[in-house]
């Protein structure tokens, strides 16, 4: 073979083998176009598959929801139980998830699991106290010494030199007091911490503002309220006024940042439900502000029958009424923070208590307990075995129970 016809036979097989290697570049991108296509494939049926899973799951829930939110209790069971050792002077509120005892001697904190978490003593004629999720307060009205605890017992306790006349606490477990003075009163804040230390401090001269009726404390410690009460010319006139001690605040008088004033109204329950929202229950009205910083007026609630109770927490207020519109002695009404009306009620018992916990209405006396459902459907309604003395809720359909002779964990059954 010479040179010509060894270059003729190199060119042939070039060209076969660049043939060969273009048929090859074609295979190998169609097996990859079948690789990507079977990939996305397998994606889409994969997201379907967690997408149905999610569906069935909501379906799931939402029924479950509409079942547990319908259904109702004929009766109860005790699954737990201790015998009470304390004097029949203890009283019993709701905390943390089960109850402070407190009487003149000292206070403790019972668990859902009615164990003892804390037992501090002291010594006091007409014990106060405040409560803001798992932090208390507790003080001698006309004394002059606070504790502030939380779960876990004893934080700070602090000597506010002059008469102690309210108090309020934040989450955290600042502790906002009204303390009076000759011809005048203070609002001070006080530290959680070891030291107890003063915080801020507001002065209020009666015969400018007037006296002083409540007091309340956001959840976040930050702002505080002050419902006043003046007279002017015989006729009452009520003053809401607000405070900051942030950034807005801190330039101003006594850090305030704004009020709102009604003759003819009283307005004796004034309080923080949550760090941005407050309440105050008036004679003749309900007025409900919100605003992280300045509270603008959010609805009011112009009220033509007596209120007998009130209640709420962090999401509804309510309140029970002398009912003068359809059958029934009382009426029970809750709202959203909306000014929405949930749900409203009357009955005639005379239920000497009304609580909210969660989205659960708890009213009872001393031999019958009723439960509604925030939806407004009665869970439970009968007399219970023993006198009781209090109640709270500790979960799921169980309820701490307090009795002449124990203290019992019960839950509701069909």
């Amino acid at each position: 073979m010479n040179i010509r016809e060894y270059t003729k036979y190199k060119e042939r097989k070039s060209g076969k083998s660049m043939e060969v290697s273009s048929q090859n570049i074609r295979v190998g991108e169609e097996v990859q176009d079948i690789q990507k296509e079977y990939e996305k494939k397998i994606r889409k049926h994969r997201i379907n598959v967690v997408l149905l899973a999610a569906l069935v799951v909501m379906i799931g829930v939402g029924a479950w929801y509409i079942y547990s939110a319908n259904i109702t209790y004929t009766g109860y069971q005790v699954v737990n139980s201790i015998e009470r050792t304390d004097a029949d002077t203890a009283k019993y509120v709701p905390y943390n998830g089960g109850m402070l005892k407190y009487s003149n001697d000292g206070a403790a904190f019972i668990g859902a699991d009615l164990k003892e978490k804390w037992n501090h003593t002291y010594q006091m004629q007409e014990p106060l106290y405040a409560i803001c999720q798992s932090a208390v307060a507790l003080a001698d009205k006309n004394g002059t010494t606070i504790f502030i605890l939380n779960e876990s017992g004893l934080r700070a306790e602090v000597n506010t030199l002059l008469p102690i006349k309210k108090l309020d606490i934040s989450a955290q477990g600042v502790t906002a007091a009204s303390l009076e003075d000759s011809g005048k009163s203070w609002i001070k804040l006080y530290s959680p911490e070891t030291s107890g230390e003063e915080l801020a401090a507001t002065k209020i001269l009666m015969e400018e503002s007037g006296y002083p009726v409540d007091l309340c404390l956001s959840d976040d410690g930050i702002k505080f309220g002050i419902s006043h009460l003046n007279i002017e010319d015989g006729q009452a006139k009520s003053t809401l006024a607000f405070h900051n001690l942030g950034s807005v605040g801190e330039n101003e008088i006594d850090n305030f940042v704004g009020s709102t004033s009604y003759a003819g109204s009283v307005f004796p329950v004034f309080d923080y439900i949550n760090s941005d929202t407050s309440v105050a229950y008036g004679n003749d009205r309900v007025e409900v502000f919100s605003g992280k910083q300045i509270p603008e007026l959010s609805f009011e609630l112009t009220l033509e029958e007596e209120i007998e109770k009130v209640f709420y927490n962090e999401s509804y207020i309510g309140m029970v009424l002398k009912n003068t519109q359809n059958t029934g002695k009382y009426r029970m009404d809750i709202y959203d923070l909306k000014g929405k009306k949930i749900f409203s009620e009357s009955y005639d018992k005379e239920y000497t208590n009304v609580l909210i916990s969660g989205e659960t209405i708890l009213m009872y006396n001393e031999s019958e307990c009723c439960i509604y459902s925030i939806k407004g459907v009665c869970k439970f309604e009968k007399n219970l075995d023993s006198t009781i003395l209090a109640m709270a809720v500790t979960g799921n359909n169980r309820y701490m129970l307090i009795t002449e002779d124990n203290i019992e964990i019960i839950k509701l059954v069909r």
